[in-house]
């Protein structure tokens, strides 16, 4: 029921995306065709038609008639040689939100505490509601950095039994510190779940000192830097007695077979996504620079592929100037407020075409506003 329940949660987000598109589109008397939506970090910026052609070709590959065309025990192996652990510390899935779900619940029981972040991902925020968990919750530092010794505080006096947050970090687009995440999961036995998503945007990753800590659980996707999107898997990294914990509670053969053939692809060459990521990272680059010249911004460093952005007033006339040209950009008013929140608004990025329409319709709506 539970996983149920965070499966229609995430439906209902993605039907609450379009209607905004349809609203806006009928506002503005714009075609659904003409709305650029930028207000969640969806992959933008590799080609669709590669990723097409992966999905038609690993689709022929299957006889309809058959059991799975791919050992789901193969994959496990594919993914522990790709990030470089034993297969006894990884358990895959279909997202990175199940398997937070799951790592989550094997940890808790009903009333039991969870620690979150302000700001951080709204599903964590549902799954705790759905897994009935009393929600704690810790401000980031004024530089967007956990607060250590806030947490541990927190931890103590309130029995928190697991700690939860994205790293890089959503919405702040920053990675945090490595030292303060393996310092937080050195001075405490409660489980730390570290929501990796966009890691490949990044500066490292921590599955690597997963061997170290008993309660170190890091969850990786390939849906956002590698662009699989509606045929995403993901996988986690963790001791190996938590592994099995997840496959006691779980029925692990769930994934439908393209799932399991497109990673299996991408996991034979990742050398071809690696080559587009980093002339996304090189392309970040330029928008970033071009953005901060302009008057009335603060851009703040991005280890993700998006971008947190603070305007110099309240965001609401940017927002529906930029949703005028057909362009969505996620503002935080549904937010617990946190630094500059009513100024702030993030943007994804995607390939230059996207990135020179998106600078200059802000440089166009700047110069009429300021």
């Amino acid at each position: 029921m539970n996983h149920l329940s965070n499966r229609i949660s995430e439906i209902k987000y993605a039907l609450d995306r379009l209607l905004t598109r349809q609203e806006v589109a009928k506002k503005y008397n714009l075609s659904l065709d003409q709305i650029l939506d930028l207000s969640i970090g969806d992959n933008l910026f590799i080609p669709p038609n590669l990723i097409q052609k992966i999905i038609i070709k690993e689709i022929q590959s299957i006889d309809p008639r058959k059991q799975y065309p791919l050992d789901y025990f193969s994959l496990i192996e594919e993914i522990s040689r790709f990030v470089g652990v034993e297969a006894s510390s990884v358990y895959f899935g279909l997202t990175h939100n199940q398997l937070i779900q799951r790592a989550v619940r094997v940890t808790t029981k009903p009333n039991d505490a969870i620690s979150l972040i302000i700001p951080d991902k709204d599903i964590y925020y549902q799954i705790a509601k759905n897994q009935q968990l009393n929600i704690l919750t810790t401000e980031l530092t004024p530089d967007y950095e956990l607060d250590i010794n806030l947490i541990l505080e927190q931890i103590k006096k309130e029995d928190s039994k697991v700690i939860v947050f994205s790293s890089p970090h959503y919405p702040t687009a920053n990675q945090l510190k490595e030292e303060d995440v393996l310092a937080l999961a050195r001075e405490t036995e409660v489980p730390l779940i570290v929501d990796e998503s966009y890691v490949e945007f990044g500066k490292y990753s921590l599955v690597n000192q997963v061997q170290k800590f008993d309660n170190l659980t890091v969850v990786r996707s390939f849906s956002k830097a590698w662009g699989l999107g509606a045929f995403s898997s993901a996988f986690l990294v963790s001791n190996a007695k938590n592994i099995e914990i997840l496959k006691e509670n779980y029925i692990i053969e769930e994934i439908p077979p393209i799932h399991l053939l497109a990673t299996n692809y991408m996991l034979q060459a990742p050398y071809r996504f690696v080559e587009l990521i980093n002339i996304f990272i090189a392309e970040r680059k330029r928008v970033i620079e071009h953005l901060r010249m302009l008057n009335g911004l603060k851009v703040h460093k991005s280890d993700t592929n998006f971008l947190l952005i603070q305007f110099k007033k309240d965001i609401k006339e940017l927002y529906e100037q930029l949703c005028s040209k057909g362009i969505i950009i996620k503002t935080f008013e549904k937010y617990p407020p946190f630094k500059d929140s009513k100024k702030s608004f993030l943007v994804t990025l995607g390939d230059s075409e996207i990135n020179d329409k998106l600078i200059m319709a802000i440089v166009e709506i700047l110069e009429s506003i300021l």
